[in-house]
């Protein structure tokens, strides 16, 4: 059984279109379907003649599913980007929703879980009440005050987060602030905003290394790698200078470094931006460490804190609250992530 890094090594040969000699296809499809990811190996090997025929039959039949999830998800957000409009409101389309409308009803290489919204907090009320109007109803929210809420309708494949901000990357990163990085976007007759595609990158950036923590635990969602380098293999590309300007801050630019050497090293995508810096390398090193000794995770992370401590970032939060958050980094775990 090869190791998790060289099962990783093996699977992202394959999202680059190559099939790698004495590949262990078990394995291979195992971490596919653990960071969800096998709807893009299907796309990647469509048409590769040395993909085994039952895997060739396996990942057709994932890319079907797929098609089939997105049209009913792309119906159930067209839906719900109508009722808000109806009230005067139109969301900022976030992570995977934003992705969904790029690629449209039809899209096969890309699953997703949930559908992401942004709206002003202002806003907040007045679109909740559209939403309840056709359906969703609130349940236990992920978010904190004033950050959001979560809805769902059990008919439909996903549920609806609607965001007011970012979480646990400052106040600041709120609907207002993204607003003026996106442009209007029609899906349907329906009407939201898009963030270009800088934005959406710095997206996927924030919530996995700062939101989620996993600058500080060495952690990798390979999903959002693969839309990374989707959006920067896009015809606009991504403006590495602009991308660089939404991390004002020296840890969050560390952060964007480490993602962005992260991308190159297993997707060979190269996006500019400034790598320069010790912590950067440190923790470049823990990451390829981490994937051959996974059990030093929590030593790598302790020290993490120490080099490059995270509890600036939460400055707003009581003593509590950052106990849950260092209980969070330390003990939570997610199947999906490497």
């Amino acid at each position: 059984m090869p190791s998790v890094a060289g099962a990783l090594s093996d699977l992202c040969q394959c999202l680059k279109g190559h099939v790698p000699p004495a590949i262990d296809w078990e394995a291979v499809l195992g971490l596919a379907n653990r960071t969800l990811v096998t709807p893009a190996l299907a796309a990647a090997l469509a048409s590769d003649a040395d993909v085994p025929a039952e895997v060739a039959s396996l990942l057709a039949v994932i890319a079907e599913r797929t098609v089939t999830r997105n049209r009913l998800m792309h119906v159930q957000l067209i839906e719900a980007l109508a009722a808000c409009n109806a009230a005067g409101i139109e969301p900022i389309l976030l992570k995977g929703a934003a992705l969904l409308a790029r690629r449209g009803r039809d899209c096969a290489d890309r699953l997703l879980t949930d559908l992401d919204l942004m709206v002003r907090e202002e806003e907040g009320a007045r679109a909740i009440a559209a939403l309840e109007s056709i359906g969703y109803r609130r349940f236990s929210s992920t978010h904190e005050h004033g950050q959001g809420v979560n809805l769902g309708r059990e008919r439909d494949a996903g549920g609806l987060d609607l965001h007011y901000r970012l979480k646990r990357v400052g106040r600041e990163r709120d609907a207002a602030w993204l607003a003026a990085f996106c442009r209007p976007f029609a899906i349907g007759a329906a009407r939201a905003a898009m963030p270009s595609p800088a934005a959406l990158a710095a997206l996927f950036v924030l919530h996995d290394q700062l939101q989620e923590g996993d600058y500080w635990r060495g952690r990798i969602d390979l999903r959002h790698l693969v839309d990374l380098s989707a959006i920067a293999r896009d015809e606009a590309g991504i403006d590495g200078a602009e991308l660089s300007a939404l991390f004002p801050e020296a840890r969050a630019r560390r952060a964007l470094a480490v993602q962005l050497d992260t991308l190159a090293e297993w997707l060979g995508v190269r996006i500019a931006g400034d790598r320069r810096g010790w912590r950067v390398s440190f923790q470049d090193w823990r990451r390829r460490e981490q994937l051959r000794r996974p059990g030093r995770e929590t030593a790598f992370t302790l020290a993490s804190w120490v080099i490059d401590p995270p509890f600036g970032l939460f400055e707003h939060r009581g003593a509590a609250a950052r106990g849950r958050e260092v209980r969070r980094m330390l003990l939570e775990k997610k199947a999906t992530k490497v």
